[in-house]
């Protein structure tokens, strides 16, 4: 029955920018993680999103700090793949995918929300 009620445009614009991050951002640990397999581009990878994630840390607003806490635990799983590779690369390709496929369902009902806008 809510499903013929017009979506608040807020909600519309925060699913849409939720699908395309989210998106994005699995698509970007799915490459990372096949960058792991090159020595030096892996350590150099890992420690610059290590740097970036403490640098996101100390950001003003929540957002900042999640964005930072998310790229450091990708960058100290890069670095900890020279150790751990098999384990490393499980948990680094299933929250890629998780990341997409939460990506797409926000895509989706972007696009439901603006059908029952029009």
């Amino acid at each position: 029955m809510g499903d013929y009620y017009p979506v608040d445009a807020g909600e519309v614009r925060k699913n849409g920018m939720r699908g395309v991050i989210s998106t994005g951002a699995g698509i970007g640990l799915m490459l990372f993680n096949s960058l792991l397999n090159i020595p030096v581009v892996g350590w150099i990878l890992g420690g610059g999103l290590v740097v970036l994630g403490i640098m996101g840390l100390v950001g003003r607003t929540r957002t900042d700090k999640t964005t930072g806490t998310v790229m450091m635990a990708a960058g100290a799983l890069g670095i900890a793949s020279f150790v751990l590779k098999g384990f490393t690369g499980f948990i680094l390709g299933a929250a890629g995918v998780g990341l997409v496929g939460f990506g797409v369902y926000n895509l989706f009902k972007f696009v439901k929300g603006l059908k029952s806008r029009g």
